[in-house]
């Protein structure tokens, strides 16, 4: 029974064309929601390494998919305390857990932004503005989704809003474009204070839990960038004493006598410099030992810190069998780059997804997602940069209405 999507548009508003979803605001949200900013958080981790290489790690990178409310409060908390926001921009350091918002929202944020602010007494509302849009958004793309992506059937509950429903199953299609996005970025964690992705098991988090558990997912998301970093400096470092070594072992084999006599001769002096004392090699073994200690016992504090932090979280995974689309977004979110078509198509041939170069052009051409750049070779990414507007350059009203055909 395939289905039939009506979209229209509140008279005047500025909406182009009915393939074209970029807000589903069918009701007046309450902007003053509990989104508490001044709990205290039970991680304080700021990431001191990020990773340019997030893909190396075998554990999925996870995405965040956040929304008007944790952005808007964000904004509005760190210029009222003449801090840098170091939530959502924390994220992105890491390189391991990039963070996108869906296409109404930048909407939202213009139109609700002094309404949040409001409840952050002697906030100046350009101030909050400048940390919104000068530091926060253009960490934070948007994406576009598609009319089929808002059709994804394990988000079907979030579309039913009949008031006659009670609210354990009542959902609200203000939202729905966030868990579209974060369906078609999986694995994802939904980053809201609002209670309709608790309700159809889409989060865990609600306003008095947000915070901390998005704070979870930055610590996460540090340890997990700086092993991948760690382990990519150690491969490199294998590869670079690889090379003089075996040309060392290279030489010894060629001109053995050579090599055992200057092997001799650094045995000598390493001798009569007292290196081989029993002494000392005991007390040499001793430092070994204790800073190897010291070593394993940071690691397994820091590993288990990891694992509650993951544990915390909501994860929303890849459901079906993936599309093309879907592949290449989940790809594009994670490096963070443009990339060219046969980067990708080779990155996710590594992953097990056999897709060639022209089926990726014609599925990202087709979908509103992607953009490309006119350079030889074309590069391909996800997502775009909001930029400050007017409230009025927006869509406003975006009624859908889903019918079922026999």
């Amino acid at each position: 029974m395939p289905s039939a999507v009506r979209a229209s548009a509140s008279p005047g508003a500025p909406y182009s064309r009915t393939g074209d979803i970029h807000a589903w605001n069918v009701r007046p949200r309450p902007y003053l929601e509990a989104v508490s900013d001044q709990q205290p958080q039970p991680v304080k981790y700021r990431p001191w390494i990020g990773t340019t290489h997030p893909m190396t790690l075998p554990v999925p990178a996870l995405v965040g998919i956040t929304d008007t409310n944790a952005l808007a409060s964000r904004a509005c908390n760190a210029a009222r305390s003449s801090v840098a926001e170091n939530l959502f921009t924390g994220l992105a350091t890491t390189g391991r857990s990039n963070t996108y918002v869906s296409a109404h929202v930048p909407g939202e944020l213009v139109r609700h932004l002094a309404d949040v602010a409001e409840g952050h007494p002697g906030l100046d509302l350009r101030d909050a503005e400048r940390v919104l849009w000068g530091d926060i958004m253009p960490l934070v793309p948007v994406v576009d989704l598609a009319m089929g992506d808002y059709l994804h059937p394990r988000i079907r509950a979030v579309r039913q809003a009949d008031p006659e429903l009670p609210l354990r199953l009542r959902g609200d299609p203000d939202d729905l474009g966030t868990a579209a996005l974060a369906e078609f970025l999986a694995p994802a964690v939904i980053i809201s204070a609002d209670s309709v992705f608790s309700r159809f098991g889409l989060a865990n988090s609600l306003a008095g839990t947000w915070l901390p558990l998005a704070h979870q997912l930055l610590q996460a998301a540090g340890y997990e960038a700086t092993l991948t970093e760690a382990a990519y400096a150690l491969e490199l470092a294998a590869r670079l004493i690889a090379v003089p070594v075996t040309a060392a072992i290279g030489t010894a084999r060629r001109h053995p006598l050579a090599a055992l006599g200057i092997g001799a001769a650094i045995a000598l002096v390493a001798y009569q410099a007292g290196y081989f004392r029993r002494d000392r090699l005991r007390a040499a073994s001793q430092e070994i030992r204790r800073v190897a200690a010291a070593g394993i016992e940071a690691l397994s504090d820091a590993t288990d810190a990891y694992s509650t932090a993951r544990q915390a979280l909501r994860i929303i995974e890849p459901y079906g069998t993936p599309t093309v689309e879907e592949l290449a977004a989940r790809h594009l979110a994670r490096v963070r780059r443009p990339l060219p078509l046969d980067d990708l198509a080779a990155a996710l041939a590594a992953a097990g997804h056999t897709v060639t170069s022209t089926e990726l052009r014609d599925s990202t051409d087709r979908h509103p997602a992607f953009r490309t750049r006119g350079s030889q070779p074309a590069l391909i990414s996800v997502g775009r940069i909001a930029r400050p507007g007017k409230a009025e350059s927006y869509p406003q009203v975006i009624v859908v209405t889903i019918t079922q055909r026999s």
